[in-house]
């Protein structure tokens, strides 16, 4: 079995990942084979599910900094829903059954509608509507099937919060817009819709379970918004000795979300994470972050909040999309119409 260990250095580049149990006759003292790093997605569904059965873990916090070990454990991070396990267990089979996942889906009349209504979404750019589960199924695949699931389930495990009313609103604007870029712009370093779509949805997660597990969180929050120049994380780390990057990547990697989803969302408030030279992030989840950053700014660029972290990490954006500021504006327009299409 995985395990997500968390290894502090700084307050907001700390976090390796690595696996940690003993093979037979294995030493103590023997080094450990590192994750390797995520290098992308394959367009071929077999060799990419290959990769995900191995990516779904448990989250160990032991042996690692005793403050943040601390932290992680008084926090109750929601459990992986069962159907998520089911899902992956057809994906693994030899032979999926695609009418018996059709049926498990099916039972839940939310969650069928949210696979065909994703299925839909213009952004994919399929050139057929689904008009059933089945036909929801046929055309995502098994890896989308997933993680459209894990992106139904996360919504559902963590409800909004009154003192953040709108929060999954402007996750699913965040997805739409992530997705639409990933093709507007190019499709690079193997990150195509379908991935900055579901990295979209998830990157905040971590707030939510933060505000759920913590009183205080909801003021370090909005000091943390308020922030003009240091890292968002940085000012949560002050407080919590964690953050909400930290916790949405131990979620994302417990939910069965690959492994360039769970760096980027690590490393989504760092900025050093979007240069070229990076060691902590592979190019496509470089690119995820990047992505994702642009897309909340065209949805909200009147927004403070959104303002701030823009002028933290704008430049940097749009070096590692390689855009010019001009193209901002055009972006923003094209962007509105995207939007308009999820009223």
């Amino acid at each position: 079995m995985d395990f997500l260990s968390f290894n502090i250095a700084t307050t907001t580049r700390a976090v390796q990942f690595h696996e940690h149990p003993l093979r037979d006759g294995e030493s103590r003292d023997a080094p450990r084979r590192r994750w390797p790093r995520a290098s992308g997605f394959s367009g071929d569904d077999a060799q990419e599910e290959s990769a995900m059965s191995r990516e779904g873990s448990d989250v160990s916090v032991a042996g690692v900094d005793a403050t943040l070990a601390d932290s992680l454990a008084r926090i109750e991070l929601p459990p992986r829903p069962a159907i998520l396990d089911q899902v992956m267990a057809e994906m693994q089979s030899e032979e999926p059954d695609y009418r018996r996942l059709a049926t498990m889906i099916m039972s839940d009349v939310g969650l069928s509608a949210w696979l065909v209504k994703t299925a839909n979404a213009p952004i994919f750019g399929y050139r057929t509507k689904a008009r059933t589960v089945r036909d929801a199924l046929t055309m995502l695949g098994l890896i989308m099937v997933l993680r459209t699931v894990a992106g139904y389930a996360v919504r559902q495990a963590l409800p909004e919060s009154p003192a953040l009313t709108g929060f999954w609103d402007t996750s699913a604007r965040v997805a739409h817009l992530s997705g639409w870029l990933a093709r507007e712009i190019g499709i690079k370093d193997g990150v195509r819709p379908q991935d900055a779509y579901t990295y979209g949805l998830f990157r905040d997660c971590g707030i939510l379970v933060l505000l759920r597990a913590n009183a205080s969180y909801e003021d370090i929050l909005a000091e943390a918004m308020a922030e003009p120049l240091r890292p968002f994380t940085e000012v949560e780390s002050e407080h919590l000795a964690l953050n909400h990057a930290i916790v949405g990547s131990a979620m994302a990697q417990s939910w069965y979300l690959p492994e360039a989803h769970c760096a980027a969302i690590l490393h989504h408030h760092d900025l050093a994470s979007l240069a070229d030279s990076s060691a902590d992030l592979s190019p496509a989840a470089r690119r995820l972050v990047a992505l994702a950053q642009l897309a909340e700014f065209l949805q909200g660029k009147d927004s403070p909040p959104t303002i701030n972290e823009w002028h933290k990490m704008g430049e940097s954006v749009l070096s590692a999309l390689q855009l010019t500021p001009d193209q901002i504006e055009p972006l923003h327009v094209a962007a509105q119409a995207v939007l308009q299409q999820l009223e």
